[in-house]
């Protein structure tokens, strides 16, 4: 029974250790990539959603909540990454982001909650960013959309990729 535990314990630190360390080293690598017009490459890309999405498909909702807000407050120290202002959207972002994954993790069951674990990590960025956007800058969802297809789309491919790769594949695994 303790051995359980500790495995138990085991996995769930090297997920958050996981976590992490995509949380930083994506951004920090993805930032590196210069740019020649248009937003940065974190907008872009999107790499600090992917470690927090997936900790949210597979982590308890606590550990996947702290990555959401760990992660951005971490990069910021360390890179100077999300800038100034973008700070509190992309924390909100990523805290809508899981929130949202959570919810489908645990308020579905079944196939239903396996298909959409597989499908729903893109899409909840994208909720998310139209809800922060108007939250904080009274953006409409067109300006807001107009942007991520515009400019985020290999960011929202390598989510649905990510999330269909990666989410649990068993409708019982929580």
């Amino acid at each position: 029974m303790t051995q359980t535990t500790s495995l138990t314990r085991a996995h769930r630190i090297g997920w958050i250790a996981g976590a992490l360390t995509v949380g930083l080293a994506l951004p920090f690598l993805v930032h590196l990539i210069p740019v020649e017009a248009g937003p940065p490459m974190g907008a872009r890309w999107l790499p600090i959603f992917l470690a927090a999405g997936l900790a949210a498909m597979r982590l308890d909702p606590i550990s996947a909540l702290a990555i959401a807000v760990g992660t951005p407050l971490i990069n910021q120290t360390v890179t100077g990454m999300p800038a100034g202002p973008m700070l509190p959207v992309v924390l909100l972002e990523l805290v809508v982001v899981v929130s949202l994954i959570l919810a489908v993790r645990y308020l579905t069951s079944g196939a239903t909650r396996t298909w959409l674990l597989r499908t729903a990590l893109a899409p909840a960025y994208l909720l998310a960013a139209i809800a922060v956007s108007l939250l904080l800058a009274g953006d409409p969802p067109t300006a807001t959309l107009n942007f991520a297809f515009n400019w985020s789309w290999p960011g929202l491919l390598t989510l649905a990729v990510a999330g269909a790769a990666f989410a649990p594949r068993n409708a019982a695994s929580q």
